[in-house]
Formats: structure tokens, C-alpha cells, sequence
């Protein structure tokens, strides 16, 4: 039996606890569906009582994954000094990249579960009951808003112009061809980044 072996309780959860470690420093492809119920000490026939194929684990895996940045996320939040929309936005900005450095492998699978925009808002990406990452992109926009500095009908393209600028970033730092450089370098060069976006669809103040 594995060190994580399943005795009592939630099978379920347990066997996403396995497959979120083997994941941790490899991603999604490192979640073998063998592996993960020997390290919960079942047979493989026992994981499809709960799962319908390695996918369907895997989706579970990425879904805490993305609880996990949310989580983040909302930590730097909490953290800001002055917590308009520009400063929620950076917080969310900067907390994604971050992730991504801290828990490449995490973050890997986190996006295995985005196959639809429906998934970007499942309560299981969220953390007790709270927002999921996508969420709280959404709920920093819709500061700006309500600060006057983003039109309602502007948010739409905000998302897009934020959220890829964001992972397009995070992905060429954490696993892509950017990701020797220093983590110093990195952490400053997201920073500025992150303040170009803001600055991108914050830039002004709505007229009344």
C-alpha cells in the first residue's frame, strides 16, 4: 500500500489528495490512474466508482488546483492597502503569475478543467464557498466599474485583455522557455506587467 493509504472515509477525496500530489511537481501528465489508487491503497476497479475515467480524475485534481490559486488570490487581496479596483487587480494579476512560478506543475493541471467557461466558475474552484480565480478577475472589473473607470460594456475585452496577458506571462515564466531566468527578475518584470494591464482598461475616469 501506498504512504497515502485509503482506510475509511472519503475514497473520493483521497483519491484526489494522490493524484493531487503526483500532479504537484509534474502536472497533468503525471497523473496515472494506477498510481494514484495504489497510493490510496485500492485497486484501480475501485476508482471507477467514483470516477468515470482518468479525465473525470483529472478535472476533479484540476478544480482543487484551481482552488488552490484562488485561494492566493484572495490572500493578496486581503493583504492590499487600498482595496479599490486598480489594487484588486494587480492582487489577482500578480497572484496568478506567481502561482504559476510557485506551482508550475499545479498550475499545469489547473487549466485542465477550463474546457468551457462554465467550468471557470464551478464552486469546486472555489474555496468555501467563495469565488472561483475567474471570479475574482470578474469581481476586480467590476470595482472598476462601479469606480467609474471601466463602461460596463468594456468588460468583456477587460477579461480577455487581462487574462491573457496574465497566463501568456505566467506560462512562458514557469514552464516555457523564459523559465531560467531569475525568480527576482521575473517578480519585477510581473509586477510591470501587471501594471500595464491595469493601466491598459483602467486608464481613465468615466465622464458622470
Amino acid at each position: 500500500m501506498g504512504a497515502h493509504a485509503y482506510h475509511h472515509g472519503d475514497l473520493r477525496a483521497a483519491l484526489v489528495d494522490a493524484a493531487l500530489e503526483l500532479a504537484r511537481p509534474a502536472g497533468a501528465d503525471a497523473i496515472v490512474l494506477r498510481e494514484v489508487t495504489r497510493r490510496a491503497g485500492v485497486t484501480p476497479r475501485a476508482a471507477y466508482r467514483h470516477f468515470a475515467d482518468r479525465d473525470d480524475l483529472v478535472r476533479a485534481v484540476a478544480q482543487r488546483a484551481l482552488a488552490q490559486l484562488a485561494a492566493a488570490i484572495e490572500q493578496r487581496m486581503d493583504a492590499t492597502d487600498e482595496p479599490d479596483g486598480r489594487a484588486m487587480l494587480q492582487a489577482v494579476g500578480e497572484s496568478y503569475i506567481s502561482f504559476a512560478l510557485d506551482e508550475p506543475g499545479l498550475f499545469d493541471v489547473a487549466f485542465f478543467a477550463m474546457d468551457d467557461m462554465l467550468n471557470a466558475r464551478a464552486p469546486e474552484s472555489a474555496v468555501c464557498g467563495g469565488l472561483s480565480p475567474f471570479q475574482l478577475l470578474e469581481s476586480a472589473l467590476g470595482a472598476l466599474v462601479r469606480e467609474g473607470r471601466l463602461s460596463a460594456g468594456e468588460v468583456g475585452d477587460a477579461v480577455i485583455t487581462c487574462w491573457s496577458g496574465v497566463h501568456g506571462f505566467a506560462t512562458l515564466t514557469s514552464r516555457g522557455p523564459l523559465r531560467e531566468l531569475p525568480r527576482a527578475l521575473v517578480d519585477q518584470q510581473s509586477t510591470t506587467l501587471v501594471a500595464a494591464l491595469v493601466d491598459a482598461v483602467a486608464v481613465r475616469t468615466l465622464a458622470g
